[in-house]
């Protein structure tokens, strides 16, 4: 495992939480899609992170 791997985990490990919880209007349906969407993205390239290791 890289050095530079490490530190970018530690960076999103110490984020702040509360920037990602904050006024969300849970009945958008799009928002959600979208956050799946995105999710789904992060997932797919650090699975490519992982495989080019």
């Amino acid at each position: 495992m890289s050095l530079s791997r490490l530190g970018v985990r530690n960076v999103y490990g110490t984020s702040q939480q509360a920037e990602f919880y904050g006024n969300v209007d849970r009945e958008d349906p799009e928002a959600i899609l979208n956050g799946v969407a995105v999710s789904g993205l992060i997932g797919v390239l650090r699975q490519l992170g992982d495989l080019a290791e």
